[in-house]
């Protein structure tokens, strides 16, 4: 035999063997030819149970296994046992090579087979091309483990991919997201595991691969579908490695895009409602600027004395109507915006009575919009614009649940929830509010999320699954409770519960009585208001009232005429919002020059004087546009007896 020479890699570190044969000459016979090839014996086994006994003492680098051994197992079962507890590389040794017998030993992972007799340059080879790959094997494992977890720790999904279009790497996102366990998708093509879609066409993985070596995002607007069928937007990058022009892999990332799609239809609506908003905001600014002129001398007439019967019924109709109109402007703004909020104690009904309007012009024509209201039903502490959103919402989804028309009806009632948490300074007895409509209802399943974020069974586009969520907020923001009762096809109800927080006792409030003739106030007023008919208007109210005005038509007119005028000027009566200046810059323009001076804020954009809260001068009051001709000349009373009322609506 010839001497196999020592490999350097084994000269500095000999391999450990350990040699299982229960012929001891042949054992003896391996083991010289080991120790001339430069391998170091660890030991020698002749049985199955001596074998597996002796691993984990010596920890050898591969063992040399004779197929036939004494004991209760063979070598084939021998390492089949082995492998459950150490990872090493094992050549079989054996006379006999029969098909059966190489088919079981495949099956153990085998690195290499030998026949007898054994020649020493083949043994040493053998065992060095074994140790070698098999220490390549283990590093490419550590290698996959590395990456499986570095893989795993990001917070996309991964999905790897080789470069015939087969998964290799799932981390745990993407097994959430596809359905598909990492084992499941093994070798499996990536078009099953992550089926993707555009505009409803399917999309291959390939189709998307870059063309070179490098990473680009996935295209918009696509669309991937889960093991479980459910569809969700996906957005992601896409990287391909390639080596001497060919395709060697590709990794995608990807995540779920619905909270980030949700979250952008969110605040283009917000946008647009904002813009709504504004546009609101200046219509009313106009329309009320026409209604004060209309109330303002309607009230006028009304108070002539000895006008017909049938006039001043002509005109209270008029005033009626221009205040309803008033109220409209003013439910628009509330609706189209949002306003601080301020709890006080409300009559529910009261609320919804005042938003009859508004509410049924919300539902259309189609709905038919009953009310059924308790009578004596007490208070409850909330907003008044909080309430008339919980209903504004309930309405809207009623109206959508019945697209062909149908009936909804709103109730009022007292009522007490078994078991209800005690509040603190919270009576046990609720208010409830019900609304009920004859619309598609729905199952028990879609009940289950209805007030969660962003849900909604509308199509694409129709809504932004945040209105009940909000009512939801609201009510439990105020200490009540929702529920929901419906099934498919037979409508739904709803009843939110808030807590009652005082009984009412006594009725309705009476209408003021119109004003008659009107007292002296004697002061010189600076009236400043751009728009024309609402200046002379309130000018010919102040002289008839003994006032001495100085008008100005804008902000620059208005501080032009205080510094040519040498005398007093008692109050300055001004518009908020004007060109060429505006009422706030007036009031500080002046401040300094006449620090005497009260001030009287006056507009139909409420919400800008609250904006500029920090800057209005100390004991300025405001007034919202339209009010009646008796607030503001009370005002001037009150301000020139030395009186002083903190800025704050009036109405």
């Amino acid at each position: 035999m010839v001497n196999a020479p020592v490999h350097p890699s084994l000269a500095a570190a000999p391999a450990r063997i350990l040699i299982v044969e229960d012929e001891g000459i042949i054992s003896s016979h391996i083991a010289s030819l080991l120790a001339r090839s430069g391998f170091q014996v660890a030991g020698i086994a002749e049985s199955s149970e001596e074998a597996l006994a002796k691993m984990g003492e010596l920890n050898p680098d591969l063992v040399l296994m004779d197929i036939h051994i004494k004991g209760k197992k063979d070598g084939i079962e021998t390492v089949a046992a082995l492998r459950e507890h150490w990872d090493i590389p094992v050549i079989y040794v054996t006379a006999h090579m029969d098909g059966d017998t190489i088919g079981r030993a495949k099956i153990t992972g085998a690195s290499g087979f030998l026949t007898k007799p054994i020649h020493g340059s083949l043994l040493a080879v053998t065992i060095e091309m074994a140790i070698h790959k098999h220490r390549a094997e283990r590093g490419e494992k550590q290698q996959r483990a590395w990456m499986a977890t570095v893989l795993g720790t990001l917070a996309d999904a991964v999905a790897v991919v080789d470069g015939e279009g087969k998964v290799q790497f799932l981390n745990g996102l993407a097994e959430e997201l596809t359905g598909w366990t990492n084992e499941m998708a093994w070798d499996v093509d990536l078009d099953l595991v992550l089926p993707l879609a555009a505009a409803g066409l399917p999309v291959t993985a390939a189709e998307l691969s870059p063309p070179v070596q490098v990473q680009r995002d996935l295209p918009q607007g696509l669309t991937a579908t889960g093991r479980s069928g459910k569809r969700f937007p996906v957005e992601g990058e896409i990287a391909v490695s390639m080596l001497g022009g060919r395709v060697m892999g590709t990794v995608i990332t990807f995540r779920d895009a619905t909270a980030r799609v949700a979250r952008q239809n969110q605040l283009r609506q917000e946008s647009k409602m904002q813009a709504v908003g504004h546009l609101a905001a200046g219509i009313a600014h106009d329309f009320n600027n026409l209604l004060f002129v209309i109330l303002g001398y309607t009230e006028e007439l009304l108070g002539i004395p000895g006008s017909s019967p049938r006039t001043v019924k002509a005109l209270t109709e008029i005033r009626k109507a221009g205040e309803s109109a008033n109220a409209i402007t003013r439910q628009l703004l509330k609706f189209s915006r949002p306003e601080p909020v301020h709890r006080q104690d409300l009559e529910l009904n009261r609320i919804i009575l005042d938003s009859e309007g508004i509410f049924r012009r919300l539902c259309g024509p189609g709905v038919n919009l009953s009310f059924s209201l308790a009578v004596q039903l007490g208070t409850v502490r909330a907003d008044p614009g909080q309430l008339q959103q919980i209903l504004m919402n309930l309405l809207v989804n009623a109206r959508d649940a019945m697209p062909a028309g149908g009936q909804v009806t709103v109730e009022t009632a007292r009522m007490t929830i078994p078991h209800a948490p005690a509040l603190p300074g919270v009576a046990a007895d609720f208010i409830g509010l019900t609304v009920r409509d004859t619309g598609s209802g729905m199952s028990a399943e879609t009940a289950e999320h209805l007030f969660e974020p962003f849900f909604t069974t509308k199509a694409s586009g129709e809504g932004t699954g945040l209105g009940l969520s909000i009512v939801h907020s609201i009510v439990t923001d105020l200490g009540g409770t929702i529920q929901v009762e419906s099934e498919p096809g037979h409508g739904a109800v709803f009843t939110v519960f808030l807590p009652q927080t005082a009984t009412v006792t006594g009725g309705q409030a009476s209408a003021a009585p119109v004003a008659g003739n009107r007292a002296e106030v004697p002061a010189t007023v600076l009236l400043v208001e751009d728009q024309e008919g609402v200046r002379q208007m309130l000018r010919n109210v102040l002289e008839a009232s003994g006032c001495k005005v100085l008008e100005a038509v804008n902000g620059e007119d208005a501080i032009r005429l205080a510094s040519e005028h040498a005398g007093v000027i008692d109050v300055l009566v001004t518009d908020v919002v004007m060109p060429k200046a505006g009422g706030f810059e007036v009031a500080r323009a002046l401040a300094t020059q006449r620090v005497d001076m009260k001030v009287i804020f006056i507009s139909g954009y409420a919400q800008k004087l609250l904006d500029g809260r920090e800057t209005i001068p100390a004991g300025a009051v405001f007034l919202p546009k339209p009010f009646v001709m008796k607030e503001l000349l009370k005002k001037i009373s009150d301000l020139q007896g030395g009186k002083r009322e903190g800025i704050g609506r009036t109405d």
